[in-house]
């Protein structure tokens, strides 16, 4: 759960990034404490909740809080960039941009996107 930060103040991304995903994970582990939580944050993120980046500071706590949930497992994956499904309409311009560009970065960093 969350959203991109562009644009957006850091309480409205704290809402939607931090509040809603919380309020999810709390419910889950009353619901099924023996179950498997996976959180997809971000490379960058603020594990000190201390940075000046706002965004890598809520993901940090997220990813802090979530784990102290008493769910069996936590696991937390750092992507540095998600290349969007071909076909998804509504998609920052950043990746309309680079899409033509993808094959030469393949190549030249020997990456998967």
């Amino acid at each position: 759960m969350g959203v991109s930060s562009v644009g957006m103040s850091e309480e409205r991304y704290r809402h939607l990034t931090y509040d809603l995903t919380m309020a999810l994970a709390r419910t889950l582990a009353k619901l099924n404490p023996d179950m498997t939580i996976c959180y997809v944050s971000g490379m960058g993120t603020d594990s000190s909740e201390k940075g000046r980046v706002m965004w890598a500071r809520v993901k940090g706590k997220t990813e802090n809080d979530l784990l102290r949930l008493p769910f069996r497992g936590a696991y937390l994956f750092r992507p540095g960039f998600i290349r969007p499904t071909k076909g998804l309409k509504h998609t920052h311009w950043f990746y309309r941009v680079l899409d033509p560009l993808f094959p030469l970065l393949n190549r030249l960093f020997r990456v998967r996107c």
